[in-house]
């Protein structure tokens, strides 16, 4: 256990590295699915019916930046959970 509030400071860096580091898998992950579903769903529904056709996909800085912050919040919540802060 820690006594008083030595450790606190640290714990904090670390809940906020462990956020960001949610921000970047979110984002990623946010990047590849929203441009892998409206590209290759189109592709396998014309193969599978024997239609041509094309697909195309588009993203914007703002849906990237609302996953960055869903996980940043995530990740920074299980982080203080994880690291010792109880919620009260």
């Amino acid at each position: 256990m820690r006594s008083g509030a030595q450790g606190m400071p640290m714990l904090y860096v670390k809940c906020f590295l462990v956020g960001i580091g949610g921000a970047i898998v979110a984002a990623v992950l946010w990047i590849g699915v929203s441009f892998a579903i409206p590209i290759f769903v189109p592709m396998l529904v014309g193969r599978l019916l024997n239609r041509g056709g094309a697909s195309g996909a588009s993203i914007t800085s703002d849906s990237i930046l609302l996953a960055a912050l869903i996980g940043f919040v995530i990740a920074a919540g299980w982080a203080l959970r994880r690291f010792g802060v109880a919620f009260y």
